[in-house]
């Protein structure tokens, strides 16, 4: 079969990547903000409550942080459909015997793709900027957590008494911002609700570049606020971030001098690794950094290529297709270690997917790797992450 013109392959993609995604899901309104031309939605390959799924516009791809699936407007169809690439082609409305294009055409619409692509890079650094004054000022507000109900979660996730101060602040009133349409079917932010928020600040390789929030219930300690949609029912996140993400990590406790690190993708899992080492392992806990990723997949960064996941299928019943092993050095935003940093411990939660999360270690392992650098992982037991092993023992003392 001859091969597509590249024309046609700019034509399919210059319709908007949300228009052909949201045939095929419900748009998380929380989430996604129309004018950033930003859309979240529960993943249509894997079954999740929460939005995890993230259409970007402006770039022309998807990608779920949750089974890691990724790509642009013809691999989405591919893999929802179990679709040939040609068939995904005429599907979107491709061409399949258009006429290749002349060298002249060819350069015209590279020029045409470059300076969408500088408009594009334009506009993301812009709108990056505006989201780390905004993280900055939710930073603004936060107090001591001492005393509060932001204490009270520590406690119920046995993460008190602790000894060292730590970045993270409370916040008692956090707007939490939703949208519904309005009369003429736009989307329209309103505040959903006001309530007690434990924020930490995203740190960039030079300064605080965002924030991350974590809403809790006042009236459960240990326990975040379970929040609802009140149009649809549906769940919705109890944490966010805003701000950039690009080389960034919350930093839990950092001596001044250091060559251990041990980053988790959870502050309230990293923070209990950090407290156990302290108390059981006072020689390393000294020398150690204490790290949380902004996400799973932001650990390891992006990924060169996927590999389809040994168990999990699409719709269609192919394998879903993940990032894999071997990551995209081009990656600006990858999480960087130290050079001094002579040892390493990810922390893997076992609540979430094995497979997926495996890749991701490895990604970070081989994007790491140095002589000299030691460098594992250890992983909770199944079903859990290393927070719950420190809850378990909690009841256990209170029981016992």
């Amino acid at each position: 079969m001859k091969s597509v013109s590249p024309l046609e392959i700019d034509r399919i993609k210059a319709t908007p990547l949300s228009d052909i995604v949201g045939r095929r899901v419900t748009w998380d309104r929380a989430k996604t903000n129309v004018g950033r031309r930003d859309f979240w939605a529960c993943c249509p390959f894997h079954p999740e409550s929460s939005p995890s799924f993230h259409v970007d516009d402006n770039r022309g791809v998807y990608k779920c942080f949750g089974c890691g699936a990724s790509g642009d407007h013809i691999r989405f169809v591919m893999d929802l459909d179990g679709l040939s690439f040609h068939q995904a082609v005429e599907k979107l409305g491709g061409r399949l015997d258009a006429p290749q294009p002349s060298p002249e055409e060819l350069a015209a619409e590279e020029r045409k793709r470059e300076a969408r692509r500088a408009e594009q890079q334009r506009y993301a650094e812009q709108e990056r900027a505006r989201e780390i004054r905004k993280a900055r000022e939710i930073l603004s507000l936060g107090g001591w957590v001492r005393g509060t109900e932001g204490a009270d979660y520590m406690q119920g996730r046995g993460l008190l008494p602790c000894p060292v101060a730590l970045p993270l602040r409370f916040v008692p009133h956090m707007k939490y911002w939703h949208s519904r349409k309005d009369e003429a079917g736009k989307d329209a932010p309103y505040v959903l609700f006001s309530g007690p928020a434990l924020i930490l600040p995203i740190l960039g390789p030079d300064a605080v570049q965002g924030v991350h929030i974590t809403w809790i219930d006042p009236f459960r300690p240990g326990s975040k606020m379970k929040i609802v949609c009140p149009e649809s029912g549906e769940a919705l996140p109890s944490r966010k971030i805003r701000g950039s993400k690009r080389r960034s990590v919350i930093v839990l406790h950092q001596p001044r001098i250091f060559d251990r690190i041990v980053i988790g993708e959870g502050w309230e899992t990293t923070l209990s690794v950090m407290l156990s080492e302290m108390r059981g392992a006072p020689e390393r806990y000294a020398r150690t950094a204490y790290w949380v990723s902004i996400s799973l997949q932001h650990m390891g960064g992006k990924a060169d290529a996927t590999v389809p996941h040994p168990t999990l299928k699409t719709k269609t019943g192919r394998p879903l297709m993940v990032p894999g092993p071997v990551p995209d050095r081009d990656d600006d935003s990858a999480v960087l270690l130290p050079p001094h940093v002579t040892e390493v411990l990810r922390l893997g939660d076992s609540d979430s997917d094995r497979f997926t999360a495996e890749q991701v270690h490895l990604r970070a392992r081989a994007r790491w790797a140095r002589p000299g650098l030691t460098d594992r992982s250890a992983w909770a037991p199944e079903g859990k992450d290393f927070n719950d092993i420190v809850k378990d023992h909690v009841k256990e003392a209170a029981h016992g």
